[in-house]
């Protein structure tokens, strides 16, 4: 007993809270720490605008993503807060600004740079889960799962930095593919899985806050790069329009208890749970691609080209983040009314047309006839943020 209190790691429990657990400072922090790869990323895009550079930024997204799901998922199990775990959750986020300066040349012949980085970061994720199944017994039956694959999936991307660019990426590939389907595979098939008081809800929540943010910095960052002409000014405000209704959109119908639901309810619970969670990345995608999409019709008011490109990922990326937030809403324990999933699904075709049809809709028109028919939508859903808080109140 007193080498476990000695690791001072420990699963969070549902047993051991009277109500409901919260994001702690320095999960706070590592979100803010983390939102500095998603810039990377959306600067990425920026300069490299063209179709190959739209690929790339996809492509990139994922596994940087997944850090993060893997990390807050780790603390939402286990106590990371006492300890040498406070120290080491620290030394993760040195690791995350390391990782992030690699993202510009990361398929651009810099990629062994980025899969050391990356892999650093997974040996310590790896290295929490060995910890974990070592010190906590009531866990180990998972933890035991999440190590085996973590580590094959180390091993992958190990072996990838030495690998030639066309292998480097399979190899890549692979180990994504174990990352992602671990968790999934691992709860469907493993009996008496331990229940901890999830705050996951809460996460998601916060880290949406801090990349609708970056929204906003995109859109001023445009608008100061103008002479502040009428046209930049119309798009500068149907800039914040959007980001505004993506935030309505989401919290309107937000969760705060889906995954702890999930954990307590059977397999067909945890399976949309997952749908639940996975589908957040579509819609953290679609924000920062929909934010570089603005930015660059605010500058195409400054004698900048708004092309086909810049029209794809504004439309598409809007219509992803459509895709994402319904879908993931859907999933939740409070599901959605159909007419909600055929209104947002036309809206999503509508900014899919939008893109080919350059001579009929010019930029400002275009952002702002998405940040209007998205004020539409959330109009027509009819929900109020306040009295759906409320009601959650009352029941």
């Amino acid at each position: 007993m007193s080498r476990l209190r000695k690791h001072f790691l420990y699963l969070q429990h549902h047993q051991n809270y009277e109500s409901d657990r919260h994001a702690t400072w320095l999960e706070l922090f590592f979100d803010l720490v983390f939102v500095l790869a998603i810039a990377e990323l959306s600067h990425l895009l920026h300069h490299d605008l063209t179709w190959t550079g739209i690929a790339s930024f996809a492509a990139l997204f994922v596994p940087v993503w997944w850090l993060w799901i893997d990390f807050s998922y780790f603390a939402d199990q286990f106590d990371v807060e006492r300890g040498i775990y406070r120290p080491i959750m620290l030394a993760t986020m040195f690791g995350l600004i390391v990782m992030a300066l690699t993202v510009p040349e990361a398929l651009n012949g810099g990629s062994a740079q980025f899969a050391a980085a990356y892999a650093a970061l997974r040996l310590v994720i790896t290295f929490l889960y060995i910890q974990a199944f070592r010190f906590v017994p009531l866990s180990r039956a998972l933890t035991k799962r999440y190590v085996m694959s973590f580590s094959v999936a180390l091993g992958l991307w190990l072996i990838s930095i030495v690998m030639p660019e066309p292998i480097r990426f399979l190899l890549w590939g692979i180990a994504l593919f174990i990352e992602i389907g671990t968790g999934p595979i691992t709860y469907l098939t493993v009996r008496d899985v331990p229940t901890q008081n999830s705050h996951m809800d809460e996460r998601f929540g916060l880290f949406m806050i801090i990349v609708l943010g970056e929204a906003i910095v995109a859109v001023a960052a445009g608008v100061s790069e103008t002479s502040w002409g009428w046209q930049s000014i119309l798009m500068g405000t149907g800039g914040f329009l959007i980001a505004a209704n993506f935030w309505w959109m989401y919290f309107e119908r937000a969760e705060e208890s889906a995954i702890n639901q999930a954990l307590r309810g059977g397999k067909r619970a945890l399976l949309r749970s997952f749908l639940y969670g996975y589908s957040h990345v579509l819609a953290f995608m679609g924000i920062a691609a929909t934010s570089v999409g603005i930015q660059v019709a605010i500058e195409s008011a400054a004698d900048h080209a708004f092309t086909p490109e810049a029209r794809t990922i504004l439309g598409g990326g809007i219509a992803l983040f459509l895709i994402g937030v319904t879908a993931l809403q859907w999933a939740s324990p409070g599901s959605l009314p159909q007419r909600v999933v055929v209104l947002r699904s036309g809206l999503a075709l509508l900014a899919l047309c939008l893109i080919p049809l350059e001579t009929l809709f010019s930029p400002v028109v275009m952002v702002l006839l998405l940040g209007t028919a998205l004020a539409l939508i959330n109009g027509i859903d009819g929900v109020p943020l306040l009295t759906s808080r409320l009601q959650r109140l009352e029941e």
